[in-house]
């Protein structure tokens, strides 16, 4: 081998050894630029997806696997129920209590549930990094207990009237869903059980449990339901059915305090996620009793309404049992479920018989009915209204018996006695008042909704509909309606389509709402349309009520005067005329109003109309490009004398309201007829005129007025009472 050849060999050697031990030493420079990571480091995916985590991959998930042990060691232990995936046993798990950090609520003041759950997230938030609305009612809240016994809302009402039973239940919510922590919390030294709640003012309240007794467990509520007359209804076959419809079951026992404990420790060996699930597939069977029974009154209503207009009723039959089959079907299979659970035993405790969620779910259905009835009320007679001048603080002002005192706000005692008498009086009371105002509705509405979908893709629906007649300044103690000029009449309507699409917020797709009501001696009519958030029409305007049924201007006219000449003007023709025009003929009108007469109190239909014979002389001149009869101009007009004869009609049957001061609900034939006479003047107009042969147009540029006068022949007016009506 020369010696080129080897010093060539040995060159490339170097070079792959040297790029060997460059590689060789790569882990170990990048380990030098990639520094131990922080735990925070390890958990983020997209360090652990860049090359310096690569290199720290095997220490990141030492690290992770650590600090998941010392907080599993460090976190509270408990039973629970592990999901099918994980084998369905019951396991010793840790667990972190979920805590808040963002909410959001606005409203929700018309419902007893809204004003918990706004309670309740205060004290799930440890009253910590509230937003402003949360702010504000806990400010809303301690406002209460400063004023004492005042009251000043209809919320305040409730929350008072209640007021053991209130700060319990707000205070719960720092219990979260471990509803074991809540019953445990209704037990505890500041709990409700074993104890007599009193009012803000401190009168005592009604015991939580009633005599009503309970069912063993939900499943032993069923009973066969019935079907439509002719159609063929699904047969329960099972033993669990009929181990299910057993009255004594049924009729088990009177909830109290001590049933509750005593039924926490019949079932304290078995975990309370176990017991909690069985009661949630306890409430989903009740959810499916309570459809059924809601599709067979649906169908008793919608049958009873087509006998009645001598409908047949056999496809609403046919559809209804297949609905019913269908439910049915669903109840058994739930039923004998169940059985295997062990639920349908009669005799001994089984895992369905309760749970800390039966107790709090049990607990809410006894207190939230009544508190909710409380609220509604005070919302209907007060309309929320605590002001210096309504009437729960000015009750003299009703006259009613038994309401002796003039303000009620001063404690929720007497606003409970306040609502008690004026609730009762308002039912006395033949016309649908509103109790806040006085004022009088009757009225209806039809409203629905639907949706379908998910939080990724759906689409829903609704609408409202419905009619108003309201009558402004009633009498709240003689039952008196008021003038008919204090009563209008509305229709309405909204419709709208949403739809959410890659995600779960719903887009309005469509808006269309309208509205038609009386206003004065007019009808206002309103329309507004939207797709997809862009306005397509919208309007508002103001209609008379009223209708010309005939319209017409027989007439004749001729040039008495007349005469024109005709230049060439650089090859164009120009004509020049000039005269005096007569006309005469009679103008008609006739139509019909509805018409409300505040000044007098009156409410009526109008047959009316107009006959004008008129005469009159005046002079023109035009100045037109073109030969007569095919030529475009301007023509200039002044009335010399003018003359109307308008005579008027006027006929109609008139309501005086319930409030008339001296006619009431009295029915009056009414009538009227005037003749005038009226002379014009030199009033003029110019105007540009057109003509092609037999066709003529013109628009007017300018116009004036003359002088005149108008001289009333005679205006006569008649108003005979005929009967009174009721």
């Amino acid at each position: 081998m020369n010696q080129r050849k080897h010093t060539k060999q040995l060159a490339r050697q170097l070079r792959w050894a040297g790029l060997s031990a460059t590689a060789l030493a790569a882990p170990a420079s990048f380990a030098q630029d990639c520094p131990k990571p922080t735990l925070q480091q390890c958990v983020d995916v997209d360090y652990r997806a860049s090359s310096c985590g690569s290199v720290h991959d095997a220490y990141c998930q030492g690290l992770v696997e650590e600090e998941w042990k010392a907080r599993w060691e460090a976190a509270p232990k408990r039973e629970a129920l592990l999901p099918e995936e994980l084998g369905g046993e019951v396991a010793t798990v840790a667990y972190q209590p979920h805590v808040p950090t963002k909410t959001r609520f606005q409203g929700m003041d018309q419902s007893i549930m809204g004003q918990v759950l706004k309670g309740q997230i205060l004290y799930r938030k440890r009253l910590e990094n509230l937003s402003k609305d949360e702010q504000a009612y806990l400010a809303r809240i301690r406002g209460w207990e400063k004023n004492g016994t005042q009251v000043t809302s209809c919320q305040e009402f409730v929350d008072e009237k209640y007021l053991d039973f209130s700060r319990f239940e707000r205070e719960a919510g720092q219990y979260g869903d471990d509803y074991r922590a809540f019953f445990k919390g209704a037990y505890g030294k500041e709990g409700i059980a074993y104890r007599t709640l009193y009012s803000r003012d401190q009168e005592k309240l009604a015991p939580i449990w009633g005599e009503q007794r309970v069912e063993k467990n939900a499943y032993f509520r069923f009973t066969p339901g019935r079907y439509p007359k002719g159609t063929d209804g699904y047969v329960f076959t099972s033993e669990a059915a009929k181990l299910a419809d057993n009255v004594e079951a049924r009729n088990w026992a009177v909830p109290s305090d001590k049933w509750h404990e005593a039924q926490s420790e019949k079932l304290s060996h078995i975990a309370d996620d176990v017991l909690n699930h069985y009661q949630v597939e306890q409430e989903a069977f009740a959810a499916l009793l309570r459809q059924r029974d809601a599709v067979y009154a649906e169908w008793e209503q919608a049958s009873k309404i087509l006998r009645s207009r001598d409908h047949q009723t056999e496809e609403l039959d046919k559809l209804t049992a297949k609905r019913l089959y269908g439910l049915d079907k669903a109840i058994e299979e739930a039923l004998v479920k169940a059985q295997k659970d062990g639920c349908l035993d009669a005799q001994g405790p089984t895992v369905c018989d309760w749970s800390p969620r039966r107790y709090k779910t049990m607990l809410e259905a006894a207190m939230a009915p009544r508190r909710e009835a409380d609220l509604q009320a005070c919302l209907f007679l007060t309309g929320n209204d605590f002001g210096a001048e309504s009437f729960v603080r000015n009750a003299d002002k009703l006259k009613v018996k038994g309401l002796d005192q003039k303000d009620y706000t001063l404690s929720s005692s007497l606003l409970a006695h306040y609502l008690a008498v004026y609730g009762a009086h308002i039912q006395e009371l033949l016309a649908p008042l509103d109790p806040s105002t006085g004022t009088v509705r009757h009225g209806g509405e039809a409203s629905d909704s639907g949706y379908a979908g998910g939080d990724t893709f759906g689409g829903g629906y609704n609408y409202t509909a419905g009619w108003e007649y309201i009558q402004s300044g009633a009498g709240l103690h003689d039952k008196g309606l008021g003038a008919w000029c204090d009563s209008d009449v509305r229709l309405y309507g909204e419709l709208n389509a949403y739809a959410n699409v890659f995600g779960p917020t719903r887009h309005e797709m469509v808006h269309v709402s309208g509205e038609a009501g009386t206003e004065g001696n007019g009808i206002r009519l309103k329309l507004d349309t939207r797709v997809l958030g862009i306005s397509l029409y919208s309007h508002d305007q103001h209609y008379p009520m009223r209708v010309t049924f005939y319209e017409g201007r027989p007439f004749f006219g001729s040039d008495v005067a007349k005469a024109s000449a005709t230049f060439v003007v650089v090859f164009v023709p120009v004509t020049v005329q000039g005269g005096l025009a007569a006309e005469a003929g009679v103008k008609m009108h006739i139509g019909g109003a509805i018409t409300r007469n505040c000044a007098e109190d009156l409410l009526g239909v109008d047959l009316y109309g107009t006959i004008t014979p008129f005469a009159a002389v005046k002079g023109f001149a035009s100045v037109g490009i073109g030969v007569p009869g095919l030529q475009a101009g301007v023509r200039g007009e002044l009335v010399i004398t003018r003359a109307n004869i308008p005579l008027f009609g006027d006929i109609g049957l008139y309501l005086s309201s319930p409030a008339h001061p001296t006619n009431p609900n009295t029915l009056f034939l009414r009538a009227s007829s005037k003749l005038d006479i009226e002379l014009r003047f030199l009033d003029g107009s110019i105007k540009l005129f057109g003509e092609l042969g037999p066709l003529r147009g013109e628009t007017t540029i300018v116009s004036w007025s003359g002088f005149g006068n108008t001289w009333n022949v005679y205006n006569e007016f008649k108003s005979l009472p005929l009967v009174r009506v009721y």
